[in-house]
C-alpha cells in the first residue's frame, strides 16, 4: 500500500531507541526525509548511522533535551533548514512517571511536566506555522493509558497523560481546518528501553520476587498476553501520518494488547 508520503519531512523525538527508532525507520522506508533527536549523542549518532546504512533513506540528528525550550527551537531549526520544513511530528520522547501519591515528589511531577506536557506543546507551537501555510501537517502524540484509566501505581503519568489527551482532542479540532491532523497513539506495555528501567518498581508494587515475575504478571493484563513490539506501535503511527488516513484526527488510538477495558 502506498502510504502517500514520499518526500515529505518528519521530526521524531527520543529516536534513540525503541518505539521512536522504529517509526524513524518505516518512515524512511516510505521515502520520507527524517530528522532524529535524543539525549546522548553517541546513541544517537549511532542510531542515526544505523538507520541510514539500513534503509538508504535521508536521515539527521540533533542532540536535545525536551525539556529545554532552546533545544527543541534548536530542533526544528535544523529540521527546517535541513529538510526544507517539517510536514510531520511525532512527539515521543517522554518518561514513565510511576508510583503511588506517598512517593511522588514535586521535582519528579515537574520533570514529566516539562519532558512531556510541555514539550510537547513547544514543539507543536513551532511546527504548526509551517503547516498552516502549506495546509498539510499530521502531528501524533505517544500517550500513555494511564491517561484514560486512572492507576494508583502511575499516578504522575496519569495526571500527565490526561492533559496530553485533551491538548490532542483540542488541537484537532483547532487545526483541522488547516488540513492539520492531531492524534493519539496510546501504549500499553512495550518491550523497550523503558519497560526495562521501570521493571524494579513494578516488582515491589506487585510484591513479587522477581522482575520477570512482575513481567509475566504485566503481560497477563492484556487480552494478548504479550508485551508489544516497537514495530507494531510504529506500523500504527506511521499509518496515521498517511494519506490514507486523511479522515482521522482528534483519535486516541489504544495500543495496549486490549488491557484498558474502557469503552474509549
Amino acid at each position: 500500500m502506498d502510504l502517500g508520503i514520499k518526500g515529505k519531512a518528519a521530526v521524531v523525538t527520543g529516536a534513540s531507541r525503541g518505539i521512536g527508532r522504529e517509526t524513524a525507520r518505516q518512515f524512511l522506508e516510505e521515502g520520507v526525509r527524517v530528522m532524529i533527536c535524543g539525549r546522548n549523542a553517541e546513541t544517537l549518532e549511532r542510531t542515526r548511522a544505523e538507520l541510514a546504512q539500513q534503509t538508504g533513506g535521508e536521515v539527521h540528528a540533533v542532540v536535545a533535551d525536551m525539556t529545554k525550550p532552546a533545544d527543541i527551537a534548536r530542533l526544528i531549526d535544523t529540521a527546517t533548514q535541513k529538510l526544507g520544513g517539517v510536514d510531520i511530528l511525532i512527539n515521543n520522547a517522554g518518561q514513565m512517571y510511576s508510583g503511588r501519591f506517598a512517593v511522588m515528589t514535586d521535582e519528579g511531577l515537574k520533570e514529566q511536566l516539562e519532558t512531556k506536557l510541555f514539550g510537547f506543546l513547544r514543539a507543536i507551537r513551532l511546527v504548526y506555522p509551517q503547516m498552516k501555510a502549506r495546509r498539510w501537517g499530521r502531528i501524533v502524540n505517544l500517550i500513555g493509558g494511564a491517561g484514560k484509566e486512572p492507576d494508583p501505581y502511575m499516578f504522575g503519568s496519569g495526571i500527565t497523560n490526561s492533559g496530553l489527551l485533551n491538548i490532542t482532542k483540542s488541537l484537532s479540532t483547532e487545526f483541522g481546518e488547516d488540513n492539520v491532523l492531531v492524534n493519539a497513539v496510546c501504549p500499553g506495555w512495550v518491550a523497550t528501553n523503558l519497560w526495562q528501567r521501570n521493571a524494579q518498581g513494578l516488582q515491589e508494587e506487585l510484591g513479587v520476587k522477581s522482575e520477570e515475575e512482575a513481567r509475566r504478571l504485566a503481560a497477563r493484563k492484556n487480552a494478548l498476553g504479550r508485551f508489544g513490539k516497537p514495530e507494531e506501535l510504529a506500523n500504527a503511527i506511521v499509518f496515521l501520518c498517511s494519506e490514507r488516513a486523511s479522515y482521522i484526527t482528534g483519535v486516541s488510538l489504544n495500543l495496549d494488547g486490549g488491557r484498558l477495558k474502557g469503552l474509549w
